[in-house]
């Protein structure tokens, strides 16, 4: 999904998978223009990612946070990263489980398709 005349630049997501009990996440990098490292509130200032836990035994994807620099949110960057997890949650038959506000009340509203793939 890319919000009506806004249009992402290309942007490779990769996977991070959890390593131990840690979280994993789909994180794409952005040219930040010599700003790099964390911002006012810690976060990344240069990356755009959905972070989530992994249940095996469930076969469940837990996304419980997106992050997008403030100066680079309204512009669908979010979705993509999302859209990554989606696409690795079908591609593996894992459900997804959307902890995350982003993800349940603003991602899937705009993408009913996904639905299917939802565990609530």
């Amino acid at each position: 999904y890319v919000p009506q005349g806004r249009m992402p630049p290309a942007l490779e997501v990769y996977h991070v998978p959890p390593e131990g009990r840690g979280a994993g996440k789909f994180v794409a990098r952005l040219e930040a223009g010599g700003a790099s490292g964390p911002d006012e509130d810690g976060e990344p200032s240069d990356e755009v990612y959905v972070a989530y836990e992994l249940d095996r035994k469930l076969k469940r994807i837990v996304l419980f946070h997106t992050w997008t620099p403030s100066a680079l949110r309204g512009k669908g960057l979010a979705a993509r990263v999302c859209e990554e997890a989606f696409a690795w949650a079908e591609a593996n038959d894992t459900r997804v489980v959307p902890e995350c506000s982003y993800v349940s009340d603003t991602f899937l509203a705009k993408r009913k398709d996904l639905e299917r793939l939802v565990d609530r």
